[in-house]
This record gives structure tokens, C-alpha cells and sequence, in this order.
């Protein structure tokens, strides 16, 4: 009832689904393309993994006219699942139903939440399948159900299928972790297993055959331009150009149309394959996955490569951009030019009150001007002071719990694996966002920020535990959700 009312009431203010990202952003194949030549883009299509795309495809196939409606139940109905998954993974947990319901109803309603809910991208999508793979690895662990393992297997395929920070080493890793922990059923996971595996093997190969490149997307080499080039200032970079150190290429803007970067290239032969011939799409925007941005994602990987080893400052400069964005409230995204003016009161009592982001950091340019004019210690109170000071935190004593927990036995082994799991995933991806990329990462972030809410609820039974009543939440979970006979209540 509160999701739904919530709903309503940002409805009321003005939220409605922005489906523009699939007519303009790079992410997405040429909508025509989708429509008529669905199969044939998408084994083609080497810039990114295909799931995003295939997902979007079957919608506008199915709805032609009406896909953004279609589209917005969709994420309303993951909205709401992810909303019970969070509940579930709290309360299997050991944490009581009032803290377990107060944060899942606080998540549920925030306005970063709903700004994502309402935006066409990947983060929606991968924040449901995250949650929904721990609450199926929890399952199996606790009730050892071979329906519950392949779900899980599933998930992780559709995973790597949908955001290439999912890769393959992220499967095997997680794998072999599992085969590990269930030595009694190592066939049973290696055969479940093989499944994510293997395709995500044919994915590589196909890319490596193709385009000779063995991953899930090939853009590496235009992100290297983001984390080197990009953060050269622009004395800089006309310096190094120069004096022949990297190319003119470099000092284009990444997303560049291609007529700008024509100069330096030579366009391919056709191939008589759209979306690999065509570099502008039937709406304008820009296709990279278009044959001839692969010399330019060479001119900047040589740029990058070169700029790292003679001047790797610029890198520095990436990290610490890259953790100032990842600390950033959800919602205070660039992009949502559309949704967040129609709540930005909203918006900013919550950014002010929740996560301590005392001033508006909604124009990049005068962050940008504030840097270069030495004004580095107020830029903290432009991200989220508390999100700075608590997410780090938050993740260490989610560590020491779990390892005294094992040490000392007080935590069963389906809890042991759920909270291993939701550390492994909040400390990969945040290394894979924040050393890869500089500008986003509070949307790269959005997707496991229900895994830190999952465990702020446990860490606040803790401390209630310890502080508060004397009433053991363990009798509550037991009640709700049966578990084997051989689980640990302490």
C-alpha cells in the first residue's frame, strides 16, 4: 500500500516515465533497428552486452506505439519486488519486522529511488536481479532446493548479459566460491553453473571472432579517454597535442558525432549490416557501435596508454572524482533533466536530511570551477557528507560481523553466505565503477545501494540487541520463514 501510494503521490507531482534514453543514448540500438532487425543487431551489436537491448527490443516490438507504458509497468512491477526482496533479505537476517519494514518503506519512497524508477537504463533492471540472486542464493543455501540454484544461476547470467561490469571473472569468481562452500554438492553446482558459463563463454567468443575482442562490450578503449584525456584541463591537453605526445583526437569530448572525428580516420567498407554500417541512428544520435568508431577507440586507448605512463596524474585526478560522484546522493543525477525540477524540494530535503549534501552539486561545470580555483574542502559538503563517512563504515562492520560470526559460530551458514555475498558485490562493483569510469558513479552505485540498506538493518539489530529490549528477533524470522532444523538462533 505504501508503494503504491507513494506512487500516486509522485505521480501527482509531475513524475512520468522517461523513455528518451532509447531514441538518444548510445546504450541503445537505433529503435528501427530494434523493431525490424532485432536478432541480426543483436549478434552484431559488440559495444555493450545484448540484454538491455534484447529487453528493449521484445517492447517495442510487442507495444510500437504504447512501449513507454509498457515499459513503466514493467519497472513499477520490479519496483515492487524490489521493495518485498529487501524486506526478506533483512528479516531471514534476524532483523526485526518494525526496522526491517521502516528502511524498506524509506528506500521505497525516496525520491532517488523513484528518479530511477522512472528512467530508461540499465540501474533499475540490474538493482532487481542483484537483490533477487541473493534471495535465491539464500534459499538454497538454507533449504539446499535445486529450483532455487538454477534461479540463481539464471540471474547471474542475466546479469553479465545486461552491464558489462558483470564479467565473466565475477561468474567463475562466485562459482568457485560456491563449489568451496558446498563441498557435499560440488557436481550439483558445477553443473548449474555450466550454464552462465558457457554462455557467457559464447558471448566472448563470438565478440573475439567478430571483433577480436574476448569480452562482453568493447568499450574499454572509448572509457579509457574518460579516465586519461578527459581530465587534462584544457592548456593541457592543447600542450600535449603539440607537442605530439597523443592525438587531436583526444581533445574531442567523448560521444562526439563522427563527422568531428572523420579528420583522423578512414571510414571502413560497408558491410551491408545497419548497425554496423550506419554511424547516426534514424533519431540522430550517435551509433558507436558503428565499425568506424574501433579506430577511434585505438587513437584514445594509445592516447590513455601514453598519458598514464608520462603524466598519470590525470589518473588521480579520475579517482578522486570518481569518489566524489560515488558518493553522491541517488538522485542527484545530471541526467534526470525530465522528473527531479518536478521534486526537487522533495529531493533536497532528502539529499540535506539522509545523506548530508549540504549544497546543491546539480551543475558539474561549477564543481569544475570551484576545483580549479583551490576550493577543494568545501567540495565535500556538495556530495553526501554522511554517505562518506557511513557507506565505508557500514561495509567494515559488515566485515567484522561476518568474520566473528564464522569465527565464533554465531552466524548459520545460510546468513554467513547471504551477507558474504552482498560484501562481494558492494566491494567489486564499487572498485570496478571507481577505477574505471569518473563522472557517474553514483548511478553505478544506485544498483547495490539496496545491499547497504539490507545491511544498515542488520547493523541497527545490533544495536538494539545490544542497547534496546530484550526481545530476540530469531523467534519472529523462525515463525515467518521456516528454516532447517540444524540453524543457529543465536
Amino acid at each position: 500500500m505504501l508503494f503504491v501510494l507513494s506512487r500516486l503521490g509522485y505521480y501527482l507531482a509531475g513524475v512520468r516515465f522517461d523513455a528518451r534514453p532509447i531514441l538518444h543514448y548510445y546504450q541503445f540500438v537505433d529503435p528501427q533497428l530494434l523493431k525490424h532487425r532485432l536478432i541480426e543487431s543483436m549478434y552484431y551489436l559488440h559495444v555493450q552486452p545484448p540484454g538491455l537491448n534484447l529487453y528493449t527490443g521484445i517492447a517495442l516490438k510487442l507495444f510500437p506505439q504504447s512501449y513507454p507504458i509498457a515499459l513503466h509497468i514493467a519497472h513499477l512491477v520490479l519496483g515492487l519486488t524490489i521493495c518485498w526482496l529487501i524486506f526478506y533479505l533483512m528479516r531471514v537476517l534476524g532483523v526485526s519486522r518494525w526496522i526491517a519494514f521502516a528502511l524498506a518503506a524509506w528506500f521505497t519512497v525516496s525520491p532517488g529511488v523513484v528518479l530511477f524508477e522512472n528512467y530508461m537504463l540499465y540501474e533499475y533492471i540490474v538493482s532487481f536481479l542483484l537483490v533477487a540472486a541473493a534471495a535465491s542464493l539464500w534459499r538454497y543455501s538454507a533449504a539446499n532446493s535445486l529450483p532455487w540454484l538454477l534461479l540463481f544461476c539464471v540471474l547471474l547470467l542475466a546479469l553479465v548479459l545486461f552491464r558489462n561490469f558483470f564479467h565473466l571473472i565475477y561468474v567463475v569468481a562466485i562459482l568457485a566460491a560456491l563449489v568451496y562452500l558446498f563441498k557435499g554438492r560440488r557436481q550439483r553446482v558445477l553443473l548449474a553453473g555450466a550454464l552462465p558459463v558457457l554462455v557467457v563463454l559464447g558471448l566472448y567468443t563470438k565478440n573475439w571472432i567478430l571483433f577480436g575482442s574476448f569480452s562482453g562490450s568493447t568499450w574499454l578503449g572509448m572509457n579509457m579517454d574518460t579516465i586519461t584525456a578527459h581530465q587534462l584541463t584544457s592548456r593541457e591537453a592543447r600542450d600535449f597535442v603539440n607537442r605530439g605526445v597523443i592525438s587531436p583526437v583526444s581533445l574531442l569530448d567523448l560521444g562526439s558525432p563522427i563527422a568531428l572525428y572523420r579528420p583522423y580516420i578512414r571510414m571502413p567498407a560497408r558491410t551491408g549490416i545497419p548497425v554496423l554500417d550506419e554511424c547516426v541512428t534514424s533519431t540522430g544520435a550517435t551509433n558507436f557501435n558503428c565499425r568506424a568508431f574501433f579506430q577511434v577507440q585505438a587513437a584514445y586507448t594509445r592516447d590513455g596508454l601514453t598519458l598514464l605512463r608520462n603524466y598519470p596524474i590525470v589518473y588521480l585526478r579520475s579517482l578522486q572524482a570518481a569518489w566524489f560522484t560515488y558518493f553522491l546522493p541517488a538522485g542527484d543525477f545530471p541526467f534526470f533533466d525530465l522528473n527531479r525540477p518536478r521534486i526537487r524540494a522533495i529531493d533536497r530535503f532528502w539529499n540535506v536530511v539522509f545523506f548530508g549534501q549540504f549544497k546543491d552539486a546539480s551543475d558539474r561545470k561549477e564543481l569544475r570551477r570551484l576545483e580549479d580555483q583551490g576550493a577543494r574542502g568545501s567540495l565535500a559538503l556538495h556530495t553526501g557528507v554522511f554517505l562518506m563517512i557511513g557507506l565505508p563504515a557500514l561495509w567494515i562492520w559488515s566485515v567484522t560481523y561476518l568474520v566473528r560470526g564464522v569465527r565464533r559460530k554465531t552466524l548459520d551458514r545460510p546468513s554467513a553466505i547471504l551477507v558474504g555475498f552482498l560484501l562481494f558485490n558492494i566491494a567489486y562493483l564499487t572498485a570496478v565503477a571507481n577505477l574505471l569510469s569518473s563522472f557517474e558513479n553514483n548511478r553505478y552505485r544506485f544498483p547495490f545501494d539496496a545491499f547497504y540498506v539490507v545491511l544498515l538493518g542488520l547493523a541497527l539489530e545490533c544495536l538494539r540487541r545490544r542497547y534496546g529490549t530484550a526481545t530476540a528477533a530469531s523467534g519472529l524470522v523462525a515463525t515467518t520463514f521456516p528454516l532447517p532444523s540444524n540453524r543457529s538462533t543465536t
